[in-house]
């Protein structure tokens, strides 16, 4: 069986849209919703500048919506396709990975603090 274009592209789409359900769900309950969808309007709006395509995409608090961009996939390239949403999940993981990094070291530096000062061990 021979997958036509738009096929090719919908399968790279569906990968980058579990991807990203699952982001939501796993790390909205720890750091809310608000946070989650706040950082991925972040970086769509900074990715939107070298790939206009990615402007389709819609952000709320249960997640981004990809109604709008799979309804335009004809008019975008496969390449630019995968090349968008690669560079979209690697600003997101970069800046997932620095918020969950300040606040473990927050809570570290806290616990250090508190054991430094005799009020709990280290």
């Amino acid at each position: 069986m021979v997958v036509g274009l738009k096929g090719r592209q919908q399968d790279i789409v569906n990968v980058y849209k579990r991807i990203t359900a699952i982001i939501y769900q796993r790390l909205s309950p720890t750091f809310g919703q608000r946070t989650i969808a706040a950082i991925a309007k972040n970086v769509l709006a900074r990715q939107s500048k070298p790939h206009p395509s990615l402007a389709r995409l819609k952000v709320s608090d249960e997640g981004i919506d990809w109604t709008d961009y799979e309804a335009h996939l004809g008019e975008v390239s496969e390449e630019e396709i995968a090349a968008s949403l690669e560079a979209f999940m690697d600003e997101f993981f970069e800046a997932l990975s620095n918020l969950i990094g300040r606040l473990i070291m927050a809570k570290l530096f806290k616990e250090a603090e508190q054991a430094a000062k005799g009020g709990g061990e280290a």
